[in-house]
């Protein structure tokens, strides 16, 4: 049995975390901007995980950002229903060629795909958190704005992890 891909989740998780509750969530943009790069442990997660391990690591990872930034659940809530949907949007968008993509990546499924499947992924997650941040449809519109802002920071600062810290294939 090969460890080396549980090994790299769970550093991927400790490291994700780490610069969410450590650097991400105390930038201040001047507006209500916080782009959230954990989500890529859940994005990341094996296509062939089981669905239940899937969802009870993304309620996990959620629940670690919310005890360190003290977001009563939000975050628990808001990634729980991503790694929900993640089990869905990975089989439908990340097969090629009728073959499981083991992790998904910029490099496994190319920048098409994982683009798409990122955007689609983030922008519900941000939409849930700050609708529940929110707790009130009066406010609709400016959760709208905020999740384009925040999908598309996040969705910028994924594409740079990915570039940065994703091997090139051997040539």
């Amino acid at each position: 049995m090969d460890n080396k891909p549980i090994i790299n989740n769970i550093l991927r998780f400790i490291l994700l975390i780490a610069l969410q509750v450590l650097v991400l969530n105390h930038v201040y943009l001047g507006i209500e901007v916080s782009p959230v790069v954990y989500i890529l442990f859940i994005l990341m997660l094996p296509t062939n995980c089981n669905k239940l391990l899937m969802i009870f690591l993304a309620f996990l990872a959620g629940l670690c950002v919310d005890i360190f930034s003290n977001t009563l659940g939000f975050h628990t809530f808001a990634a729980t229903l991503t790694g929900f949907l993640r089990v869905t949007f990975a089989n439908r968008m990340l097969n090629q060629d009728d073959k499981a993509v083991e992790t998904p990546s910029i490099r496994s499924v190319g920048m098409k795909q994982f683009s798409l499947y990122t955007l689609i992924l983030t922008a519900i997650y941000c939409f849930t958190y700050l609708m529940l941040e929110a707790f009130d449809f009066a406010e609709i519109l400016s959760v709208l704005l905020l999740t384009v802002v925040n999908t598309a920071i996040t969705y910028l600062l994924i594409l740079l992890l990915q570039h940065l810290f994703i091997r090139k294939k051997d040539t």
